[in-house]
């Protein structure tokens, strides 16, 4: 986690330090000012591997979670082009996927009347998974701004859960009991819930721009991209890590 954390503050002071290089050779006249912003959008994305696994066959469907966020940014002009800011975020993150699987490792709850029997192994079938997670985020960004009519950020973020909701049905298939060659188990449909699996903290990079619409408003997009997977190393239910890439788009106004 502390090598995730390293690589965005050590580009971020980068970014600085070029922004500096280049608020010398600004006007002696200019004044540095504070600016504060609202934000308000939606996320649109997934909860996702890196790569396409081999275990998962087809993708069947995909839709968005209602996800929105809102925000308040504080930013500094340190320059006529250049400046920093941070935020605070209430992020909703949530996605939904249907899709075919072959040997795919998990651990699957199957109901058969009054009793109930849990078993992790491979499972071949079909699959459809709910995210839907929510964060505190703290983003930290370089911003640039070319002109009045648009500005552009690029930095990190630091997340911290409070409301994980990751669940399931596996359906149409079977599942090798404890693993590839053992008890074959037919599965007419059986859930699965890792909610309470999810990791408390998130990191990663994020960028965007934003355009100017108005005199205080303007539309915006920035992309979110995880480093860290939001399931702990040694989690059973998956044999792949995954991470939260969400696009968001929205609104500013300058307040």
């Amino acid at each position: 986690m502390m090598r995730y954390i390293s690589k965005i503050f050590i580009t971020l002071t980068l970014i600085g330090a070029a922004s500096d290089l280049l608020a010398q050779n600004s006007t002696s006249t200019f004044k540095p000012f504070l600016e504060h912003r609202i934000l308000a959008g939606f996320n649109f994305g997934a909860t996702a591997p890196m790569g396409f696994p081999n275990t998962i066959r087809a993708i069947d469907g995909y839709w968005p979670e209602f996800s929105p966020t809102l925000g308040y940014e504080l930013s500094v002009r340190a320059s006529q082009k250049w400046g920093a800011a941070i935020g605070v975020k209430l992020d909703f993150k949530g996605m939904g996927i249907k899709d075919e699987v072959q040997y795919f490792h998990t651990i699957i709850t199957v109901q058969d009347g009054s009793s109930t029997g849990t078993f992790e192994g491979t499972f071949t079938g079909k699959n459809k998974t709910i995210a839907r997670n929510a964060y505190v985020t703290f983003p930290i960004s370089a911003v640039f701004t070319p002109n009045n009519n648009w500005r552009f950020s690029l930095g990190g973020y630091m997340a911290w859960k409070f409301s994980a909701n990751f669940h399931g049905t596996v359906s149409d298939g079977y599942i090798r009991n404890g693993g590839p060659t053992g008890e074959k188990v037919i599965v007419d449909e059986a859930t699965f819930d890792f909610s309470s699996e999810v990791r408390n903290f998130d990191v990663g990079f994020q960028g965007g721009a934003e355009r100017r619409v108005g005199k205080k408003l303007s539309v915006l997009g920035n992309l979110a991209w995880g480093v860290r997977p939001i399931f702990p190393s040694d989690f059973q239910g998956l044999d792949f890590p995954l991470y939260n890439v969400f696009l968001m788009l929205g609104v500013s106004y300058k307040i």
